[in-house]
């Protein structure tokens, strides 16, 4: 028994664990499990684990490969305070929650696995490697992860927040911090959503030119650049985000501190959802609010939300820890390398030594884009800089990006921005 499964055994009933682990097993029908700080399982329910998990965990390397996964969504469960959803090493989906007992991290639970789309090629490459790397029939593996039960969006995360109760009421604490840490992220997370469909809402309303009124997609991919703490990338695109409010608020301090008082609770929670503390961002947060409260002139406030930035991408680098970071990281950092090239996910998992299917996966979830949406987005930015910086035709910037037919690169062009190249430019 190593010491931090000692530490839980102190800290936890686990016949009571063990009791709840089987009425959630028989509830849910899935495989469930207790895990220490090491990712090392504890305790398990009646339910038996999946063909594909008894598959991995009879090679050495996949022991060790699921262990070092329990040990980071363990981790990543703890920051969230919530239940966190999460890929195994197969690239199937199962959900932790973690337990703690007077602020210190004992372990976690871990359910699943799951599918929660329908296999399809690139599914079927991960798992081929996945075999190879544990010495397992590929054959053997695919048949197994095609035969799992398939789960909706909404079960999955229904079966995530009973595991979260489970795990609270296993943590025994009069305050029960865990839940109190959940419900100030919850309220967040639906105060975030409610201004994004505030601004949706007005755009509606207001405007019947077809153009937004407010940049949508630019805070979008703001958030994104938040989330990934890429901290250049989020000041090129805060700065043309500032321009349109700046034009949209007509110089009036008070609209636009209105405006980026919304954009910094919106980029607080994407700060979150990088991996930064929650408290420690509220903190910043409610400080930051009332600072802005006292300034006046324009460029100062313009001034005020970039360094909000700063701080909370400060957040993000100090607290998370996860291994998508640096492989986003480095996948975003060979697209900008590489975007006017002929680019395929091949290329780019290549670089990064991940399968296509793990950075097709990592895109949607850490950037909110998939792979395609954002190399065209990485070189419709470019040639925005160069329809306003040179005196290039459109024939050549759109060579120069990326696309060799101009009238395929105006068509892109006009659906991403809302007018052609010509008109940008004008």
């Amino acid at each position: 028994m190593t010491m931090s499964t000692d530490l839980m055994a102190q800290k936890v009933n686990l016949d009571e664990m063990k009791r709840l682990l089987d009425a959630y097993a028989l509830t849910c029908e899935v495989y469930v499990a207790a895990f220490d700080t090491e990712g090392e399982i504890l305790l398990t329910s009646f339910h038996p684990p999946t063909l594909v998990c008894s598959l991995i965990q009879q090679a050495d390397s996949g022991q060790e490969l699921c262990q070092s996964c329990l040990s980071h969504i363990g981790k990543q469960a703890v920051i969230l305070g919530e239940g966190y959803v999460h890929r195994c090493p197969a690239g199937l989906i199962i959900w932790a929650s973690p337990l703690v007992s007077s602020d210190q991290y004992l372990g976690g639970l871990v359910a699943g696995q799951v599918l929660m789309w329908e296999m399809d090629d690139l599914a079927r490459r991960e798992l081929t490697r996945l075999a190879g790397a544990c010495g397992i029939a590929p054959h053997s593996l695919i048949n197994a992860a095609t035969s799992l039960r398939t789960m909706g969006t909404k079960q999955v995360q229904a079966a995530s927040d009973l595991l979260f109760a489970v795990a609270a009421y296993l943590s025994i604490q009069e305050d029960m911090p865990l839940i109190q840490h959940r419900r100030v992220s919850y309220q967040q997370a639906r105060l975030a959503e409610s201004i994004i469909e505030k601004k949706q809402s007005l755009d509606q309303q207001l405007t019947g030119s077809g153009r937004s009124l407010y940049p949508l997609d630019k805070e979008r991919q703001l958030l994104g650049m938040v989330r990934l703490g890429d901290r250049s990338g989020a000041k090129e695109i805060l700065n043309q985000l500032l321009g349109d409010i700046l034009f949209n608020s007509a110089g009036r301090p008070e609209v636009l501190k209105a405006r980026l008082l919304e954009l910094s609770v919106v980029l607080s929670r994407a700060a979150v959802e990088g991996g930064g503390s929650l408290q420690r961002l509220l903190g910043l947060n409610f400080a930051y609010v009332q600072e802005l409260a006292d300034i006046e002139p324009i460029e100062e406030i313009c001034a005020w939300i970039v360094k909000v930035l700063d701080a909370f991408i400060d957040e993000v680098y100090a607290t998370r820890e996860t291994r998508n970071l640096p492989v986003i990281r480095q996948a975003v950092s060979y697209i900008k390398a590489h975007f006017r090239e002929e680019l395929t996910l091949d290329d780019v998992a290549k670089a990064v030594h991940f399968s296509p299917y793990y950075v097709s996966r990592l895109f949607k979830e850490e950037l909110g884009l998939n792979f395609i949406e954002y190399v065209t987005r990485t070189r419709i930015d470019e040639a925005k800089r160069l329809l306003l910086e040179t005196n290039q035709t459109i024939s050549e910037i759109a060579l120069s990006v990326g696309y060799q037919d101009p009238s395929y690169f105006t068509k892109v062009f006009k659906k991403m921005e809302g007018r052609t190249p010509t008109q940008f430019r004008q």
